[in-house]
């Protein structure tokens, strides 16, 4: 993290980087008062509602439930590229950046993966795709449906995505560069770097999938389609945003 000559934007570097390396530290990702707990026991001089506003302005959300970590093959020689978001998760244009991520499922017959697309400019989910496999062949076919709804030819997109196999294989490089998008990759280990879609599925989860009983993987495909298009992109709020949804907020701009 970059510091700045501002003594209290020091500090707040500094605090920054101890609440971050202790909710890494942590099984589940802790809400503010337990983080801010830990500062005061570590020796910070801070209020609640300063470690509020510095996790609120990397995208933090506190959730429950194990972490995800990427099931990919981290084969050398795969394409990793630099975190050119740096967690610049306020943007003015719509496709100016998309964030993606994997996340798993269990279902009756075993695991099933969800891949999304988020738009930054909105939180829109412009692509999504499940498979019982987590490999290049899930992002690409949900970045072909995002290119499909979104059409960003001639413009200057950057995509956003953790350094799981699948979005270094050279299949996933390879469909990105021919289409002239502008690659970013978090830091290794660092969730906060894509927190807008660590956030997408942890309200997935605890809004929709926990309410449910056992799926079979196509009843999870179902139940996933249901919630991002008829209730996060066109009904639920963001505070991002101003408070209305995903589809509300491009149409009023």
């Amino acid at each position: 993290m970059k510091q700045s000559s501002n003594p209290v934007e020091r500090k707040n570097d500094f605090l920054l980087q101890f609440l971050i390396k202790r909710s890494n530290e942590e099984h589940c990702i802790p809400g503010y008062r337990k983080l801010w707990q830990a500062a005061i026991a570590d020796g910070y001089d801070c209020s609640k509602g300063r470690v509020q506003r510095l996790l609120q302005s990397v995208g933090y959300r506190s959730k429950s439930g194990k972490r995800r970590y990427s099931s990919g093959n981290k084969k050398q020689g795969f394409t990793t590229a630099e975190n050119l978001l740096a967690r610049q998760f306020d943007v003015e244009e719509p496709n100016s950046v998309w964030v993606s991520d994997i996340t798993q499922v269990r279902c009756k017959e075993g695991c099933q993966y969800l891949c999304v697309i988020l738009d930054l400019y909105s939180r829109k989910v412009v692509g999504w795709a499940t498979s019982r496999i987590n490999n290049a062949v899930l992002v690409i076919k949900t970045l072909k449906k995002a290119w499909n709804v979104r059409k960003p030819n001639g413009q200057r997109l950057l995509f956003h995505s953790d350094q799981g196999s699948q979005y270094r294989a050279k299949e996933t490089i390879s469909w990105l560069n021919k289409r002239g998008v502008t690659i970013s990759m978090s830091r290794k280990g660092n969730c906060w770097d894509n927190a807008c879609s660590e956030s997408f599925f942890a309200q997935y989860k605890k809004e929709w999938m926990s309410n449910l009983n056992e799926l079979s993987r196509s009843e999870m495909t179902i139940q996933s389609r249901f919630y991002i298009e008829n209730y996060y992109n066109s009904v639920r709020m963001h505070g991002t945003i101003g408070n209305v949804s995903p589809i509300q907020y491009e149409s009023m701009n």
